[in-house]
Formats: C-alpha cells, sequence, structure tokens
C-alpha cells in the first residue's frame, strides 16, 4: 500500500514539503482558498513526487542539483515558518 509519509531524501518527508510549499503559495496569495487550494495542493504533490521519482533516471552530478532544490526549499520554508512563529510571539519592539 502506498504510504506518502514514507518518501523521504535526505531524512525530509517529502509530504511535508508539499504542506509547506501550498502553505507558503496560500499566504502569497490572498484569494487562494476551497478548490483552487485543493487544485494547488494536488498540482504541487504530483509535481514534488513526479521529481522525486526521476531522481535515479537523472544522471550525475545532474541528480544533485535536484537533490540541493529540494533542500534549499526545506530551508527557505523552514525559515519563513519561523518567522512567523516568532514574529506572532515576540513583542513588537523586538521584531
Amino acid at each position: 500500500m502506498f504510504d506518502p509519509t514514507t518518501i523521504t531524501l535526505n531524512g525530509i518527508t517529502l509530504i511535508a514539503v508539499v504542506f509547506g510549499l501550498v502553505e507558503f503559495i496560500k499566504s502569497q496569495f490572498e484569494g487562494l482558498t476551497g478548490k483552487r487550494v485543493t487544485a494547488l495542493s494536488a498540482v504541487t504533490g504530483a509535481v514534488i513526487y513526479g521529481l522525486y521519482s526521476v531522481i535515479p533516471l537523472i544522471p550525475a552530478p545532474y541528480s544533485q542539483y535536484v537533490v540541493m532544490g529540494f533542500t534549499s526549499v526545506v530551508f527557505g520554508l523552514t525559515a519563513s515558518g519561523f518567522y512567523k512563529f516568532t514574529a506572532a510571539r515576540l513583542p513588537s519592539s523586538v521584531k
């Protein structure tokens, strides 16, 4: 049975990348709600899984670029999520 939580790249669970990307895109475009977000999630998941699936077919060193791209996205999402988390909790004089 297919379990999306087991799909990982360098220890990164890709379903978390999809969730993070969708949330990031939603925060950038305020009009995204309902069916549009559902479609965005489906397309984002398909693209991420598609890229993940073709990594073994990509010759070195190009496959390393795809892996670096995934890792860069995760670091960016982590940084923006950390900022949003702390900005909501710190006094405005610290921000």
